[in-house]
Protein backbone atom coordinates (compact mmCIF):
# COMPACT_ATOMS: atom_id res chain seq x y z
CA UNK A 1 0.00 0.00 0.00
CA UNK A 2 1.31 3.42 -0.35
CA UNK A 3 -0.18 4.50 3.14
CA UNK A 4 0.12 8.22 3.53
CA UNK A 5 0.77 9.56 -0.08
CA UNK A 6 -2.42 9.01 -1.76
CA UNK A 7 -4.54 11.52 -3.23
CA UNK A 8 -8.08 11.12 -2.18
CA UNK A 9 -10.57 10.90 -5.25
CA UNK A 10 -11.92 13.75 -3.50
CA UNK A 11 -9.03 16.11 -3.95
CA UNK A 12 -9.62 15.22 -8.26
CA UNK A 13 -13.03 16.90 -8.40
CA UNK A 14 -12.35 19.67 -10.97
CA UNK A 15 -8.89 19.00 -11.80
CA UNK A 16 -7.93 18.43 -15.50
CA UNK A 17 -6.61 15.19 -16.11
CA UNK A 18 -3.51 14.68 -18.76
CA UNK A 19 -2.74 12.23 -20.11
CA UNK A 20 0.38 10.88 -21.86
CA UNK A 21 -0.33 9.75 -25.12
CA UNK A 22 -1.65 5.91 -24.69
CA UNK A 23 -1.59 3.40 -27.22
CA UNK A 24 -3.81 1.94 -29.07
CA UNK A 25 -7.28 0.81 -27.62
CA UNK A 26 -9.54 -1.99 -28.32
CA UNK A 27 -12.94 -1.70 -29.00
CA UNK A 28 -13.42 -3.23 -25.65
CA UNK A 29 -11.72 -0.63 -24.14
CA UNK A 30 -8.16 -2.42 -23.43
CA UNK A 31 -5.11 -0.79 -24.86
CA UNK A 32 -3.35 -2.78 -27.84
CA UNK A 33 -0.23 -4.80 -28.02
CA UNK A 34 1.67 -4.36 -24.32
CA UNK A 35 4.89 -3.59 -25.93
CA UNK A 36 5.81 -0.04 -24.40
CA UNK A 37 4.87 1.79 -21.14
CA UNK A 38 4.09 5.55 -20.55
CA UNK A 39 6.38 6.35 -18.18
CA UNK A 40 6.36 9.63 -16.01
CA UNK A 41 9.72 11.09 -14.55
CA UNK A 42 10.13 13.89 -11.57
CA UNK A 43 12.76 15.66 -11.63
CA UNK A 44 14.35 17.41 -14.30
CA UNK A 45 17.98 16.98 -13.04
CA UNK A 46 20.92 15.17 -14.71
CA UNK A 47 19.21 11.90 -13.17
CA UNK A 48 16.03 12.61 -14.87
CA UNK A 49 17.11 13.62 -18.35
CA UNK A 50 19.61 10.83 -18.44
CA UNK A 51 16.54 7.78 -17.60
CA UNK A 52 14.56 9.92 -19.83
CA UNK A 53 17.01 9.88 -22.71
CA UNK A 54 17.65 5.57 -21.74
CA UNK A 55 13.74 5.25 -22.08
CA UNK A 56 13.16 7.62 -25.19
CA UNK A 57 15.10 5.18 -27.13
CA UNK A 58 13.70 2.08 -26.11
CA UNK A 59 10.42 3.40 -27.35
CA UNK A 60 8.39 3.93 -24.75
CA UNK A 61 6.33 7.56 -24.13
CA UNK A 62 8.07 9.90 -21.57
CA UNK A 63 6.82 12.70 -19.72
CA UNK A 64 9.73 14.62 -17.36
CA UNK A 65 7.94 17.16 -14.74
CA UNK A 66 10.56 20.01 -13.33
CA UNK A 67 9.67 21.84 -10.27
CA UNK A 68 11.94 24.82 -11.31
CA UNK A 69 11.16 27.30 -13.67
CA UNK A 70 14.74 27.59 -15.28
CA UNK A 71 17.49 25.49 -14.58
CA UNK A 72 20.15 27.18 -12.07
CA UNK A 73 23.78 25.68 -11.93
CA UNK A 74 24.87 25.84 -8.13
CA UNK A 75 28.54 25.10 -7.75
CA UNK A 76 28.86 25.44 -11.68
CA UNK A 77 30.39 22.61 -13.56
CA UNK A 78 29.97 18.82 -12.85
CA UNK A 79 32.42 16.27 -12.98
CA UNK A 80 31.72 12.85 -15.30
CA UNK A 81 34.07 10.27 -13.13
CA UNK A 82 34.65 7.34 -15.97
CA UNK A 83 32.00 4.71 -14.47
CA UNK A 84 29.91 7.53 -15.39
CA UNK A 85 31.03 8.56 -18.61
CA UNK A 86 31.13 4.75 -20.02
CA UNK A 87 27.32 4.54 -18.85
CA UNK A 88 26.83 7.24 -20.81
CA UNK A 89 28.52 5.52 -23.80
CA UNK A 90 26.53 2.26 -23.34
CA UNK A 91 23.24 4.37 -23.17
CA UNK A 92 24.08 7.05 -26.37
CA UNK A 93 27.30 7.11 -27.96
CA UNK A 94 26.51 10.66 -29.88
CA UNK A 95 25.62 12.15 -26.59
CA UNK A 96 28.59 10.30 -25.22
CA UNK A 97 30.82 12.17 -28.14
CA UNK A 98 29.03 15.70 -27.58
CA UNK A 99 29.81 15.73 -23.65
CA UNK A 100 33.48 14.91 -24.72
CA UNK A 101 33.95 17.49 -27.30
CA UNK A 102 32.95 20.09 -24.60
CA UNK A 103 34.29 18.40 -21.72
CA UNK A 104 38.09 19.08 -19.70
CA UNK A 105 39.90 16.23 -19.18
CA UNK A 106 41.51 16.04 -15.36
CA UNK A 107 42.35 12.19 -14.60
CA UNK A 108 44.92 12.20 -16.48
CA UNK A 109 46.88 14.97 -14.51
CA UNK A 110 47.97 14.60 -10.84
CA UNK A 111 45.23 14.63 -8.42
CA UNK A 112 45.70 14.80 -4.62
CA UNK A 113 45.64 15.83 -1.10
CA UNK A 114 47.69 18.76 -0.19
CA UNK A 115 48.49 20.26 3.22
CA UNK A 116 46.45 23.46 3.52
CA UNK A 117 49.29 25.25 5.65
CA UNK A 118 52.47 23.92 4.07
CA UNK A 119 50.91 23.46 0.92
CA UNK A 120 52.98 20.17 0.71
CA UNK A 121 51.54 17.18 -1.22
CA UNK A 122 49.55 14.43 1.40
CA UNK A 123 48.97 11.63 -0.83
CA UNK A 124 48.23 11.86 -4.84
CA UNK A 125 45.52 9.27 -6.89
CA UNK A 126 45.94 7.89 -10.06
CA UNK A 127 42.15 8.71 -12.00
CA UNK A 128 43.60 7.52 -15.40
CA UNK A 129 45.23 4.36 -15.33
CA UNK A 130 42.02 2.17 -13.54
CA UNK A 131 39.75 3.82 -16.67
CA UNK A 132 42.35 2.83 -19.42
CA UNK A 133 43.19 -0.45 -18.57
CA UNK A 134 39.03 -1.08 -18.83
CA UNK A 135 38.84 1.06 -22.04
CA UNK A 136 37.09 3.73 -20.16
CA UNK A 137 37.91 7.69 -20.77
CA UNK A 138 39.51 9.28 -18.22
CA UNK A 139 37.15 11.55 -15.60
CA UNK A 140 36.44 14.79 -17.03
CA UNK A 141 34.53 18.39 -16.05
CA UNK A 142 31.68 19.85 -17.56
CA UNK A 143 29.99 22.91 -17.39
CA UNK A 144 26.46 21.71 -16.15
CA UNK A 145 24.11 24.27 -18.50
CA UNK A 146 26.01 22.28 -21.34
CA UNK A 147 25.60 18.94 -20.67
CA UNK A 148 21.48 19.60 -19.90
CA UNK A 149 22.03 21.26 -23.31
CA UNK A 150 23.05 18.46 -24.73
CA UNK A 151 20.75 15.93 -22.80
CA UNK A 152 17.93 18.72 -23.80
CA UNK A 153 18.54 18.40 -27.55
CA UNK A 154 17.52 14.43 -27.21
CA UNK A 155 14.73 14.87 -24.93
CA UNK A 156 14.07 18.39 -24.32
CA UNK A 157 10.09 17.94 -25.95
CA UNK A 158 9.45 15.67 -22.93
CA UNK A 159 10.26 18.09 -20.38
CA UNK A 160 7.49 20.35 -18.72
CA UNK A 161 9.27 23.36 -16.03
CA UNK A 162 7.21 24.93 -13.28
CA UNK A 163 5.67 21.30 -12.45
CA UNK A 164 6.91 19.27 -9.17
CA UNK A 165 5.14 15.77 -8.88
CA UNK A 166 3.51 16.36 -5.39
CA UNK A 167 1.43 13.04 -4.67
CA UNK A 168 0.23 9.49 -6.76
CA UNK A 169 -1.32 6.96 -6.05
CA UNK A 170 -1.68 3.24 -7.91
CA UNK A 171 -5.37 2.41 -9.41
CA UNK A 172 -4.65 -0.70 -11.19
CA UNK A 173 -1.84 -1.15 -13.51
CA UNK A 174 -1.48 2.36 -13.60
CA UNK A 175 0.34 5.18 -11.76
CA UNK A 176 -1.83 8.61 -10.68
CA UNK A 177 0.25 12.04 -9.91
CA UNK A 178 -0.79 15.40 -8.84
CA UNK A 179 1.21 18.05 -9.97
CA UNK A 180 1.28 21.06 -8.41
CA UNK A 181 0.00 23.43 -11.12
CA UNK A 182 -3.32 21.45 -9.96
CA UNK A 183 -3.57 18.99 -12.71
CA UNK A 184 -2.99 15.26 -13.11
CA UNK A 185 -1.31 12.90 -15.28
CA UNK A 186 -1.54 8.89 -14.89
CA UNK A 187 1.31 6.53 -16.87
CA UNK A 188 2.46 3.17 -16.54
CA UNK A 189 5.54 3.66 -14.37
CA UNK A 190 7.07 6.72 -12.23
CA UNK A 191 10.15 7.29 -11.87
CA UNK A 192 11.27 9.46 -9.09
CA UNK A 193 14.31 11.49 -9.78
CA UNK A 194 13.12 14.77 -7.86
CA UNK A 195 16.19 14.77 -5.42
CA UNK A 196 16.99 14.19 -1.69
CA UNK A 197 13.86 16.44 -0.70
CA UNK A 198 11.84 14.26 -3.29
CA UNK A 199 8.09 13.86 -2.82
CA UNK A 200 7.98 10.65 -4.61
CA UNK A 201 10.06 9.42 -1.98
CA UNK A 202 7.10 9.62 0.16
CA UNK A 203 5.61 6.12 -0.81
CA UNK A 204 8.86 4.39 0.95
CA UNK A 205 8.56 7.07 4.16
CA UNK A 206 5.67 8.34 4.86
CA UNK A 207 6.46 10.14 8.04
CA UNK A 208 9.21 12.62 5.46
CA UNK A 209 11.67 12.37 7.60
CA UNK A 210 13.95 15.26 7.29
CA UNK A 211 17.35 14.99 5.82
CA UNK A 212 20.44 14.58 8.39
CA UNK A 213 23.11 17.62 8.14
CA UNK A 214 26.62 16.07 7.00
CA UNK A 215 28.73 17.99 9.19
CA UNK A 216 29.51 20.57 6.42
CA UNK A 217 28.22 24.17 5.09
CA UNK A 218 29.78 24.37 1.16
CA UNK A 219 30.84 27.57 -0.26
CA UNK A 220 31.64 27.49 -3.92
CA UNK A 221 32.80 30.26 -6.38
CA UNK A 222 34.85 29.96 -9.77
CA UNK A 223 37.90 32.16 -10.68
CA UNK A 224 39.54 33.32 -13.28
CA UNK A 225 43.00 32.78 -12.86
CA UNK A 226 45.55 30.52 -14.48
CA UNK A 227 47.80 28.86 -11.00
CA UNK A 228 51.45 27.80 -12.13
CA UNK A 229 50.39 24.14 -11.99
CA UNK A 230 47.74 23.77 -14.15
CA UNK A 231 49.31 21.63 -16.46
CA UNK A 232 50.48 19.24 -14.36
CA UNK A 233 47.24 19.16 -11.94
CA UNK A 234 43.64 18.55 -12.15
CA UNK A 235 41.85 18.26 -8.82
CA UNK A 236 43.52 19.03 -5.72
CA UNK A 237 42.20 19.18 -1.82
CA UNK A 238 44.27 21.36 0.80
CA UNK A 239 43.12 19.81 3.98
CA UNK A 240 43.33 21.61 7.29
CA UNK A 241 41.38 21.02 11.04
CA UNK A 242 37.88 20.70 10.25
CA UNK A 243 37.65 22.29 7.06
CA UNK A 244 39.30 21.63 3.66
CA UNK A 245 39.21 23.52 0.45
CA UNK A 246 39.03 22.09 -3.01
CA UNK A 247 39.92 22.81 -6.80
CA UNK A 248 39.66 21.73 -9.85
CA UNK A 249 40.32 22.84 -13.68
CA UNK A 250 36.96 23.54 -15.75
CA UNK A 251 38.90 24.69 -18.94
CA UNK A 252 38.63 27.88 -20.51
CA UNK A 253 41.20 29.80 -18.14
CA UNK A 254 38.82 28.79 -14.90
CA UNK A 255 39.01 27.06 -11.55
CA UNK A 256 35.96 25.96 -9.83
CA UNK A 257 36.59 25.62 -5.83
CA UNK A 258 34.77 24.52 -2.67
CA UNK A 259 35.46 25.14 0.58
CA UNK A 260 33.96 22.68 3.26
CA UNK A 261 33.75 23.77 6.89
CA UNK A 262 32.69 22.66 9.65
CA UNK A 263 29.63 25.52 11.02
CA UNK A 264 26.27 23.94 11.81
CA UNK A 265 23.32 25.16 9.47
CA UNK A 266 22.35 28.45 10.29
CA UNK A 267 24.79 29.86 12.27
CA UNK A 268 26.87 32.20 9.87
CA UNK A 269 24.86 34.73 8.04
CA UNK A 270 26.96 36.80 5.53
CA UNK A 271 25.89 39.18 2.84
CA UNK A 272 27.38 37.36 -0.32
CA UNK A 273 29.45 40.83 -1.11
CA UNK A 274 31.43 40.07 2.10
CA UNK A 275 31.54 36.11 1.85
CA UNK A 276 34.94 36.25 0.38
CA UNK A 277 36.49 38.59 2.29
CA UNK A 278 35.33 36.27 5.44
CA UNK A 279 36.81 33.22 3.69
CA UNK A 280 39.94 34.49 3.59
CA UNK A 281 40.81 36.35 6.70
CA UNK A 282 38.39 34.03 9.20
CA UNK A 283 38.45 30.60 7.40
CA UNK A 284 41.96 30.28 5.78
CA UNK A 285 44.42 32.91 6.75
CA UNK A 286 47.68 31.79 6.18
CA UNK A 287 46.93 28.73 4.09
CA UNK A 288 48.27 27.93 0.61
CA UNK A 289 49.20 31.05 -1.74
CA UNK A 290 47.21 28.83 -4.08
CA UNK A 291 44.15 29.22 -2.07
CA UNK A 292 45.00 32.61 -2.30
CA UNK A 293 44.92 33.42 -5.40
CA UNK A 294 41.60 31.72 -5.84
CA UNK A 295 40.21 33.66 -3.81
CA UNK A 296 41.33 36.71 -4.90
CA UNK A 297 40.24 35.85 -8.86
CA UNK A 298 36.85 34.89 -7.74
CA UNK A 299 33.74 37.85 -8.35
CA UNK A 300 31.15 37.94 -5.88
CA UNK A 301 27.95 37.22 -8.28
CA UNK A 302 29.49 33.74 -8.54
CA UNK A 303 29.64 32.37 -5.53
CA UNK A 304 27.47 30.56 -3.27
CA UNK A 305 26.68 29.15 0.05
CA UNK A 306 24.35 25.84 0.65
CA UNK A 307 24.59 23.55 3.98
CA UNK A 308 25.21 20.36 2.85
CA UNK A 309 22.51 17.43 4.14
CA UNK A 310 22.47 13.39 2.70
CA UNK A 311 20.40 9.78 4.01
CA UNK A 312 21.44 6.68 5.88
CA UNK A 313 21.49 4.15 2.68
CA UNK A 314 18.22 3.05 2.62
CA UNK A 315 17.17 -0.48 0.67
CA UNK A 316 14.00 -0.13 -0.47
CA UNK A 317 13.72 1.90 -4.14
CA UNK A 318 10.81 0.43 -5.52
CA UNK A 319 7.06 -0.39 -4.52
CA UNK A 320 5.07 -2.12 -7.24
CA UNK A 321 5.08 0.81 -10.50
CA UNK A 322 7.19 2.98 -8.58
CA UNK A 323 10.54 3.26 -8.08
CA UNK A 324 13.52 6.15 -7.15
CA UNK A 325 16.55 7.15 -8.77
CA UNK A 326 19.48 9.07 -7.82
CA UNK A 327 19.71 11.61 -5.10
CA UNK A 328 16.14 10.62 -4.45
CA UNK A 329 17.33 7.38 -3.38
CA UNK A 330 20.76 7.65 -2.25
CA UNK A 331 22.07 11.23 -1.76
CA UNK A 332 25.55 11.51 -0.88
CA UNK A 333 28.48 13.64 -0.37
CA UNK A 334 29.93 15.29 -2.95
CA UNK A 335 33.70 14.22 -1.97
CA UNK A 336 34.53 11.59 -4.29
CA UNK A 337 32.37 13.30 -7.38
CA UNK A 338 29.97 10.43 -7.61
CA UNK A 339 26.22 12.31 -6.48
CA UNK A 340 25.13 12.40 -10.55
CA UNK A 341 27.55 9.50 -11.64
CA UNK A 342 25.25 7.24 -9.79
CA UNK A 343 22.35 8.30 -11.10
CA UNK A 344 23.75 8.08 -14.35
CA UNK A 345 24.26 4.45 -13.34
CA UNK A 346 20.75 3.60 -11.96
CA UNK A 347 19.15 5.42 -15.35
CA UNK A 348 21.41 2.61 -17.42
CA UNK A 349 20.14 -0.42 -15.11
CA UNK A 350 17.14 0.94 -14.95
CA UNK A 351 17.03 0.62 -18.73
CA UNK A 352 18.52 -2.81 -18.60
CA UNK A 353 16.16 -4.52 -16.41
CA UNK A 354 13.30 -3.14 -18.44
CA UNK A 355 14.70 -4.36 -21.55
CA UNK A 356 14.26 -7.70 -19.98
CA UNK A 357 10.89 -7.83 -19.13
CA UNK A 358 10.31 -5.68 -22.91
CA UNK A 359 10.31 -9.10 -25.14
CA UNK A 360 7.20 -8.69 -26.85
CA UNK A 361 5.04 -11.60 -25.29
CA UNK A 362 2.15 -9.55 -23.58
CA UNK A 363 3.54 -9.45 -20.41
CA UNK A 364 5.60 -5.84 -19.60
CA UNK A 365 3.15 -4.18 -17.93
CA UNK A 366 2.21 -7.48 -15.89
CA UNK A 367 5.97 -7.76 -15.01
CA UNK A 368 6.69 -4.28 -14.60
CA UNK A 369 7.26 -4.39 -11.13
CA UNK A 370 9.68 -7.50 -11.79
CA UNK A 371 11.67 -5.27 -13.15
CA UNK A 372 12.07 -2.58 -10.89
CA UNK A 373 12.66 -4.78 -7.77
CA UNK A 374 15.30 -6.42 -10.07
CA UNK A 375 16.54 -2.71 -10.65
CA UNK A 376 16.55 -1.99 -7.07
CA UNK A 377 18.35 -4.91 -5.98
CA UNK A 378 21.10 -4.45 -8.89
CA UNK A 379 21.42 -0.84 -7.27
CA UNK A 380 21.11 -0.77 -3.79
CA UNK A 381 24.42 -2.42 -2.22
CA UNK A 382 26.96 -0.40 -4.63
CA UNK A 383 25.01 2.87 -4.25
CA UNK A 384 24.94 2.06 -0.23
CA UNK A 385 28.74 1.56 -1.05
CA UNK A 386 29.78 4.55 -2.74
CA UNK A 387 27.55 6.84 0.23
CA UNK A 388 29.77 5.00 2.47
CA UNK A 389 33.07 5.84 0.71
CA UNK A 390 32.01 9.62 0.37
CA UNK A 391 31.08 9.75 4.13
CA UNK A 392 34.18 8.22 5.42
CA UNK A 393 36.27 10.40 2.99
CA UNK A 394 34.64 13.01 4.71
CA UNK A 395 34.78 12.13 7.75
CA UNK A 396 38.93 11.44 7.00
CA UNK A 397 39.57 14.92 6.08
CA UNK A 398 37.14 16.30 9.02
CA UNK A 399 39.86 14.72 11.68
CA UNK A 400 43.04 15.84 9.53
CA UNK A 401 45.60 17.63 11.41
CA UNK A 402 49.09 18.55 9.90
CA UNK A 403 50.84 15.08 10.41
CA UNK A 404 53.63 14.39 12.38
CA UNK A 405 57.30 15.93 11.33
CA UNK A 406 60.92 15.08 11.90
CA UNK A 407 63.47 16.91 11.36
CA UNK A 408 66.31 14.53 11.56
CA UNK A 409 69.30 15.97 13.33
CA UNK A 410 70.55 15.79 16.57
CA UNK A 411 69.16 15.84 18.44
CA UNK A 412 66.30 15.54 16.22
CA UNK A 413 63.43 18.00 16.06
CA UNK A 414 59.54 17.37 16.20
CA UNK A 415 56.96 19.33 14.75
CA UNK A 416 52.83 18.64 15.06
CA UNK A 417 53.59 15.71 17.64
CA UNK A 418 49.56 15.55 18.72
CA UNK A 419 48.32 12.58 19.01
CA UNK A 420 46.12 13.23 15.66
CA UNK A 421 48.89 14.33 13.70
CA UNK A 422 50.65 10.92 14.60
CA UNK A 423 47.51 9.46 13.59
CA UNK A 424 47.26 11.34 10.14
CA UNK A 425 50.70 10.43 9.21
CA UNK A 426 50.67 6.87 9.95
CA UNK A 427 47.11 7.15 7.33
CA UNK A 428 49.43 8.92 4.94
CA UNK A 429 50.92 5.06 3.52
CA UNK A 430 47.35 3.40 3.42
CA UNK A 431 45.90 6.27 2.02
CA UNK A 432 48.32 6.41 -1.29
CA UNK A 433 49.23 3.06 -1.96
CA UNK A 434 45.78 1.07 -0.16
CA UNK A 435 43.17 2.96 0.17
CA UNK A 436 43.03 5.52 -3.26
CA UNK A 437 43.62 2.80 -5.71
CA UNK A 438 40.94 0.22 -4.23
CA UNK A 439 38.78 2.96 -3.73
CA UNK A 440 39.16 4.00 -7.54
CA UNK A 441 39.58 0.46 -8.84
CA UNK A 442 35.91 -0.33 -7.32
CA UNK A 443 34.10 3.23 -8.33
CA UNK A 444 35.33 2.58 -11.84
CA UNK A 445 34.46 -1.29 -12.23
CA UNK A 446 30.77 -0.22 -13.37
CA UNK A 447 29.24 -0.76 -15.72
CA UNK A 448 31.84 -3.99 -16.24
CA UNK A 449 29.08 -6.30 -15.12
CA UNK A 450 26.27 -4.85 -17.31
CA UNK A 451 25.80 -6.23 -20.71
CA UNK A 452 27.57 -3.88 -23.29
CA UNK A 453 24.55 -4.79 -26.01
CA UNK A 454 21.41 -3.85 -24.13
CA UNK A 455 21.87 -0.31 -25.84
CA UNK A 456 24.49 -0.52 -29.02
CA UNK A 457 23.71 -1.32 -32.45
CA UNK A 458 25.10 -4.86 -33.67
CA UNK A 459 28.90 -4.52 -34.85
CA UNK A 460 31.49 -7.01 -35.85
CA UNK A 461 32.29 -9.15 -33.71
CA UNK A 462 29.29 -9.47 -31.03
CA UNK A 463 27.53 -12.50 -30.38
CA UNK A 464 24.32 -13.05 -32.55
CA UNK A 465 24.31 -10.08 -34.97
CA UNK A 466 24.24 -10.72 -38.51
CA UNK A 467 27.75 -8.87 -38.58
CA UNK A 468 29.36 -11.78 -36.36
CA UNK A 469 27.71 -14.65 -38.44
CA UNK A 470 29.45 -12.67 -41.64
CA UNK A 471 32.89 -12.41 -39.67
CA UNK A 472 32.97 -15.52 -38.04
CA UNK A 473 36.09 -18.31 -38.37
CA UNK A 474 33.75 -21.20 -38.63
CA UNK A 475 31.10 -20.71 -40.79
CA UNK A 476 29.12 -24.01 -39.43
CA UNK A 477 29.15 -23.15 -36.20
CA UNK A 478 25.44 -21.23 -35.48
CA UNK A 479 25.45 -18.30 -32.70
CA UNK A 480 23.19 -17.35 -29.86
CA UNK A 481 19.98 -15.91 -30.65
CA UNK A 482 19.74 -13.68 -27.97
CA UNK A 483 22.45 -10.98 -27.11
CA UNK A 484 24.36 -12.07 -23.53
CA UNK A 485 23.38 -15.69 -23.81
CA UNK A 486 27.29 -16.44 -24.27
CA UNK A 487 28.05 -14.47 -21.17
CA UNK A 488 25.55 -15.77 -19.43
CA UNK A 489 26.34 -19.09 -19.71
CA UNK A 490 29.90 -18.65 -18.72
CA UNK A 491 29.41 -16.35 -16.19
CA UNK A 492 26.55 -19.14 -14.50
CA UNK A 493 28.42 -22.14 -15.53
CA UNK A 494 25.27 -24.17 -16.74
CA UNK A 495 27.89 -25.34 -19.57
CA UNK A 496 30.73 -26.64 -19.27
CA UNK A 497 33.99 -24.29 -19.91
CA UNK A 498 35.02 -27.07 -23.18
CA UNK A 499 31.33 -27.15 -24.60
CA UNK A 500 31.52 -22.93 -24.06
CA UNK A 501 34.50 -22.91 -26.08
CA UNK A 502 33.58 -24.91 -28.53
CA UNK A 503 30.07 -23.66 -29.28
CA UNK A 504 30.71 -19.72 -29.41
CA UNK A 505 34.81 -19.97 -30.02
Amino acid sequence: MLAAFLVSASTLVGVTLIEIPAHASNSDGRRGEDTTLDVIIAGGGIGGLCTALVLLKMGYNVQVYEKTSRFRPFGGPIQIASNAAESIRRIDQGVYERILEEATVIGNRMNGLKDGLSDEWFATFDLDSPARKRGQVSSVVIDRPILQEILLERVGHTVSKGAEVISCETVGERVRVQLSTGDTVEGDLLVGSDGINSRVRDVFDPSRSAPVWSGYTCVAGMAYVVPPDLKEVGYKVWVGSRKYFVSVDVGGGRIQWYAFMNIPPGSQEIDRENILGWLQTSQFAGWSADVKLLLDNSPTEEVEQRDLYDRAPTIQWSNGRICLLGDAAHPMMPNLGQGGGMAIEDALVLGQELTKVSGGNGQLRKLLPRALRNYNSNRVLRAAAVQGLSRVSSAFLFQYQPPLDIQWGFPPKFKNCGPRSLITRACQGFLQHVAFPLQFEFLFSFPGAINPEVFEDGMAGDFGTEQATQTRLNPHRSGPSQFGKPEKDLISGSTPLREWFNQYW
